[in-house]
């Protein structure tokens, strides 16, 4: 019943990431703590379906990547990711619940009050404490997208190098974290059988159907609607943590 659960979650959770690019964990991580999963197990599931997911878009994009900004965030994760892990042990479950939720509503207030500024160059130590602040909510929250979103947003990005990099930073971000975590046993074992081999590729599935969907729906409406989504998902979860 539980997996059926988390199945649903991440399948509504992957067709939003599909069609935004980096919101499927901030949906997929107070929706699969409400239907009963722990921070831990949420946290590996969500790193896991985001590294999946974005390898395709990697390669399908990957004239556009700057591989000097995902390797400068994917670099400065790192010692973020470390700390992350040893706060996720450290903190009562129910605790981290209630961060978790607090942190996911605040996400999505900055995601409806974002707007682009003025073109912004961001120097190589922005990228490293960007990349840091990243690692250490993804090892404790798996909520690693907003920190580089706000970052390249602020570069002012063509769309698809904006995708393109955001990918490249997934798919690096969240291996190092998973190896983080795996190195300090903060991996659960039950999370790896049988809920990996059935979630992973229900997010891959839901992440195609968003991008299928991204291109029929009002971008605007869309986007309205996942941000009161993540706000009043992450209100519950500070609620019943």
């Amino acid at each position: 019943m539980l997996i059926a659960a988390g199945a649903v979650c991440v399948g509504v959770a992957s067709v939003i990431g599909g069609a935004t690019g980096f919101g499927a964990a901030l949906v997929a991580t107070p929706l699969m703590l409400l239907a009963g999963y722990d921070v831990s197990e949420v946290v590996v599931i969500n790193l896991v379906a985001g590294l999946v997911t974005r390898v395709d878009v990697v390669v399908r994009l990957r004239d556009h990547i700057d591989w000097r900004r995902v390797a400068l965030l994917g670099a400065g994760s790192v010692p973020g990711a470390w700390l992350g892990a040893v706060t996720l042990q450290w903190l009562p479950e129910h605790q981290m619940k209630q961060a978790v939720g607090a942190l996911v509503v605040l996400c999505g207030v900055a995601m409806g009050l974002l707007r682009a500024g003025p073109p912004y160059v961001p120097s190589p130590g922005a990228h490293a404490v960007v990349g840091a602040i990243g690692g250490y909510l993804g090892t404790t929250t798996s909520l690693n997208g907003p920190p580089p979103v706000l970052l390249l947003i602020r570069a002012r990005l063509a769309p698809l190098a904006f995708i393109a990099d955001l990918a490249g930073y997934f798919v690096v971000a969240n291996l190092l974290s998973l190896a983080v975590l795996a190195s300090r046993d903060a991996v659960p074992s039950q999370v790896l059988s049988p809920a990996l081999l059935l979630l992973v590729p229900v997010a891959v599935v839901g992440n195609i159907a968003g991008l299928w969907t991204a291109r029929r729906l009002p971008a605007q409406a869309f986007r309205t609607a996942v941000v009161v989504l993540v706000v009043l998902a992450g209100a519950l979860t500070v609620a019943v943590g």
